[in-house]
């Protein structure tokens, strides 16, 4: 996975230097067949990655079927709504007068070895952990 998500890094940076970005780069890069990694950019800059396993989830139950149709493929727009709950839960992160970011200077973080200290927070793992659920292609608003 850290392979993956360093390449798509790589790849935020190409497309950078190619064209202007939209905040929805889309596909990434796809894995297998099975994995496949979309990109979105804000502006200011954060790069979000969400990583989709094709293969999907278990069927929901029969009650479901009418609301959530079988869907074949992803475009790129079915992710969207994803994308921007996931700037939401982490602007409201950012926005928490108790949560401290990294206060690390980036010549600190590269002496010591390049590694930025995760996400901890409780409320905002549950939020990215709800949204991982929730969504499914077709749906419009998380």
């Amino acid at each position: 996975m850290t392979f993956l998500l360093n390449s798509c890094l790589d790849i935020f940076d190409l497309r950078a230097r190619t064209k202007t970005l939209d905040q929805d780069l889309g596909l990434l890069q796809a894995i297998d067949e099975r994995l496949a990694a979309y990109g979105w950019l804000t502006n200011t800059g954060i790069k979000f990655i969400i990583v989709v396993d094709m293969m999907g989830r278990p069927p929901p139950p029969d009650e479901d079927k009418r609301r959530f149709p079988a869907v074949v493929g992803l475009r790129d727009a079915d992710l969207k709504p994803a994308f921007r709950a996931v700037q939401t839960a982490y602007i409201q992160l950012m926005l928490n007068p108790f949560y401290s970011p990294d206060d690390r200077t980036p010549l600190q973080i590269a002496n010591y070895g390049g590694q930025s200290p995760e996400i901890t927070s409780k409320r905002f793992i549950n939020e990215l952990q709800r949204i991982g659920k929730v969504w499914a292609p077709g749906v419009a608003n998380i």
